[in-house]
């Protein structure tokens, strides 16, 4: 006959051997995320939100100069009709030249 007190023994002990390696692993997981320096996450973290406001201010201040994307690209599209370089036209805008570039490119202006 089967010994159904052997069998239920042995299926505990393999119970008892899973529980364990579920403990251990989550153990090693909880000590990862104990073990990280949570100031610096938070210096990090009042970092780019004193980024943030700085974004936000600049973005302001160049609004309230009146020059929006599109103005801007007007601007770059009648210099350069009026035959200024890309170099001058970034120049005088305040662009870089690669700014400039991408904005004639859009239009598909060629460059003389």
């Amino acid at each position: 006959m089967v010994d159904v007190n052997g069998i239920l023994l042995v299926f505990l002990l393999i119970g008892d051997v899973v529980l364990l390696f579920l403990f251990l692993f989550f153990y090693f997981r909880l000590r990862k995320i104990l073990g990280i320096p949570w100031e610096k996450v938070e210096e990090s973290i009042k970092r780019a939100e004193e980024l943030v406001k700085k974004l936000e201010k600049l973005e302001k201040e160049r609004l309230k100069s009146g020059r929006e994307k599109t103005n801007i690209k007007e601007e770059v599209f009648k210099l350069f009709k009026k035959g200024f370089s890309q170099r001058e036209i970034a120049k005088h805008l305040g662009l870089s030249e690669a700014e400039v570039e991408v904005i004639l490119s859009a239009k598909k202006v060629k460059q003389g």
